[in-house]
């Protein structure tokens, strides 16, 4: 080849360089898009990624972020959609483009538990379009908002039946209408433990519609419940009666409150609790709460025996999936005794186990008190009490409307510096009624102490039903 053939040859090289790019950024979102129309999303995954490394222009990189993002929201790797719908919004071309990445980012933070970051990406321009409207109501339900969600589903066209978009729509609906009707729920309770203490529990409650004003949701209630507490052949019943509320201040602060009467033969008290709770963000809150109520065992009733206890605790989120949450409270008893205690529960919330339909994580939950006065017989009262257990925790959703939950934990108790082995198991079931309703069943059985009972060989199993309606 002469010389000048060679330098021509030379300089096309960089260009056909650039074509064969070009060629293979293009190539592999074709084939991403292909692969994502045969329900294959693993594969798409991959040729959306290798598109994304290339050299494309901007539209082939916003396009090929996109496709990897849904892909692996698909594929329930919600971190990595995260980051994809991020590049993706960085990339995108128009504000149409923009809205369509932050629709996207949303979905992947709701399904990290980040409601507050997914609400604002879609609430400027949620109103009338669907997909943003349901992941901004899905941020409502974490955050207890849907009472404000009507006005959204009204404006939204509703989309076709099935899939993720038709499924959440009329899933959401419904809680919507859940939230904003008037309520009435029903419960029952049973526990029976190793002293031979059996104890029953029904009650009932009616909340009113809940009422808002700018920056003010309140929602109140009336709660009755009776409780029969047996041993030895003997009951002894306790009748309250309670007002309830549940407010909301701004977009950061929430109080639950339920007080009132309570009774027990000729003996007349009043009882409740209330909570207040102040969350900033997705990663923060802190909690501040009362509670006021009988000992509920036999001896402490047939003494008339009251607690008043105070806690304060904050819920710390120092990595996505791991949630710390310290806990002091000091209970005061009428008998003179009073205790300084904690709980600390440390949560990794759980992972999903591809191709099923279950998820598992873990959690540590420990709890430490100093009784001034400790004693024997009327209720359970050490000196001093110390427990740790580390548990697994799993999940199975049988359908988007019906999810178990089983908790199964071991450790180790320490009683006035005895110590002994414990365990804690759990199985929980929530789900949708017929018209509307919901059921939350508990099972579970323990060997760990109670706040009013507990020693060497003591164990506790119970179950408690709750079912709801709307009016």
């Amino acid at each position: 080849m002469n010389t000048p053939r060679l330098l021509f040859a030379l300089s096309l090289a960089p260009v056909a360089a650039l074509h064969a790019q070009a060629a293979t950024v293009a190539d592999d979102l074709h084939a991403g898009r292909a692969a994502m129309a045969a329900s294959q999303p693993a594969q798409a995954r991959d040729r959306f990624a290798a598109a994304l490394a290339g050299n494309g222009t901007r539209d082939e990189r916003f396009a090929a972020a996109m496709g990897l993002g849904q892909s692996t929201l698909w594929l329930g790797d919600y971190a990595a959609a995260e980051r994809a719908f991020r590049i993706a919004r960085e990339a995108a071309p128009d504000d149409s483009a923009r809205q369509a990445a932050s629709t996207g980012l949303a979905q992947a933070l709701n399904a990290r538990d980040y409601p507050r970051e997914a609400r604002s990406l879609v609430a400027p321009y949620a109103m009338s379009q669907t997909r943003p409207t349901v992941e901004l109501l899905r941020a409502d339900q974490a955050l207890g908002w849907l009472d404000r969600g009507q006005p959204y589903l009204d404006a939204a066209p509703a989309p076709d039946a099935g899939g993720y978009l038709g499924t959440q729509y009329r899933l959401l609906k419904d809680d919507v209408a859940f939230n904003r009707a008037a309520q009435v729920e029903g419960g029952f309770g049973y526990s029976h433990d190793s002293d031979g203490l059996d104890t029953w529990r029904v009650g009932a409650a009616y909340r009113f519609a809940p009422s808002s004003g700018e920056d003010f949701t309140q929602r109140w209630g009336v709660a009755a419940g009776t409780t029969h507490i047996d041993h030895d052949g003997v009951t002894r019943r306790m009748d309250d009666l309670s007002l309830t509320g549940q407010l909301r201040v701004g977009e950061d602060q929430s109080v639950n409150l339920r007080v009132g009467p309570g009774r027990s033969n000729g003996w007349h008290y009043v009882q409740g609790n209330a909570d207040w709770t102040l969350q900033p963000s997705d990663v923060f809150s802190v909690t501040a709460g009362a509670e006021r109520a009988p000992v509920p065992t036999d001896t402490a009733i047939d003494h008339r025996l009251l607690y008043n206890l105070f806690s304060a605790g904050v819920s710390l989120r120092p990595a996505p999936r791991l949630y710390v949450l310290p806990t002091y409270y000091r209970q005061n008893f009428n008998d003179g005794n009073h205790r300084d205690g904690g709980v600390l529960r440390v949560l990794l919330s759980p992972y999903d186990i591809p191709g099923t339909k279950a998820a598992i994580g873990g959690e540590f939950s420990g709890r430490i008190f100093h009784s001034s006065e400790p004693s024997r017989g009327v209720y359970f009262n050490p000196r001093n009490y110390r427990s740790g257990q580390f548990g697994l925790v799993g999940v199975y959703s049988f359908n988007p409307e019906w999810k178990l939950r089983a908790l199964l934990s071991g450790g180790r108790q320490v009683i006035d510096g005895n110590g002994a082995g414990v365990y804690t198991a759990g199985i929980s079931l929530q789900g949708r009624l017929p018209g509307n309703g919901r059921l939350d069943l508990q099972l579970a059985r323990s060997s760990a102490a109670s706040a009013s009972n507990g020693g060497s060989g003591y164990w506790n199993n119970s179950i408690n039903l709750v079912i709801r309606y709307p009016l």
